[in-house]
């Protein structure tokens, strides 16, 4: 992909701080979206940091982004109490550039992933990550990238890498499935437990062959469907059953994105590839909200 030379620092300035800035083009791996300022100043959830001395087989924690003609590295470095985030960007037939960003700017009034800094020469970059269904060189993904660097913009998508991957990084692949559970359970006597409250999807994986996608209802205690030729049926889960890992962290709202704070937590809106909203994960903020109900011992 032949970047885009629309250059952020000259656009935006310190506005970037404070309101998003208005893309001016667009390529065709992901929407323009303006982003929404919340009314939630929340501190970024802490990354899955791996030790500083670790071994080589454990993976550092951050994102890989791939695009048509450029590929980045972004992972996290530990460096006694304070964290940094480190980006390789390496384009084709281009000398790879690094650079030093700022970790603590990842959440910004809006729930987008943002990381500021400087590249090695000190001209200003930066990478901006959205929740959603992306699509480059053959692969889905489950977040757009969004890079603005001193040659001009780059777009494509990103994975999540570490020793501690989130669950919904296999969001984009179990949409149909979360869809085909709540569809059907309004015609069964899951319409009553659907009553109590608003729909979230707490975790999604593969027992064996059988996609199991973890839900719940208001407060109405947390329901396996499981997807058999098809079809869904619900179980109830025991209070005392263990937690999947990683599960509520993050939490998918469905259809929807509800106004920073509710619950405590702040949500980061996930869209599809056409740029439709199709919900949005929720990251507990408070640990006391009725996510941290969840966790042994809270009751």
């Amino acid at each position: 992909m032949k970047p885009v030379h629309v250059h952020l620092v000259g656009l935006c300035g310190l506005a970037l701080l404070l309101t998003a800035c208005a893309q001016t083009s667009q390529s065709d791996l992901s929407p323009v979206a303006g982003f929404a300022p919340s009314r939630l100043d929340a501190a970024a959830p802490s990354p899955s940091l791996a030790p500083s001395e670790r071994p080589d087989d454990i993976p550092r924690s951050g994102y890989q982004i791939d695009g048509a003609g450029f590929y980045g590295d972004l992972h996290y470095l530990e460096e006694g109490n304070r964290v940094r985030a480190v980006y390789a960007h390496a384009v084709e037939g281009e000398v790879t550039r690094h650079a030093d960003l700022r970790p603590e700017a990842a959440w910004l009034h809006d729930g987008v992933r943002r990381f500021e800094g400087q590249d090695e020469d000190g001209a200003a970059m930066t990478v901006e990550l959205e929740a959603g269904v992306c699509r480059v060189n053959g692969r889905v993904y489950a977040r757009f990238a969004r890079i603005e660097a001193a040659d001009g913009s780059y777009e494509g998508c990103a994975a999540e890498i570490g020793p501690h991957v989130s669950w919904s990084e296999a969001l984009p692949r179990y949409l149909p499935l979360i869809h085909t559970c709540l569809d059907e359970s309004r015609a069964s006597s899951m319409t009553f437990v659907r009553g109590a409250g608003r729909a979230q999807v707490l975790h999604v994986s593969d027992q064996g062959e059988t996609p199991v996608v973890r839900m719940r209802f208001g407060e109405s205690g947390r329901w396996d469907c499981v997807l058999e030729n098809d079809a869904a049926r619900w179980r109830i889960v025991a209070e005392d059953a263990p937690l999947q890992p990683g599960e509520a962290d993050p939490f998918f709202i469905v259809d929807a994105v509800p106004d920073a704070g509710e619950a405590c937590a702040v949500y980061e809106r996930v869209l599809s590839e056409g740029g439709e909203v199709l919900g949005a994960l929720g990251y507990d903020v408070c640990q006391s909200g009725p996510v941290a109900l969840l966790r042994p011992g809270a009751r």
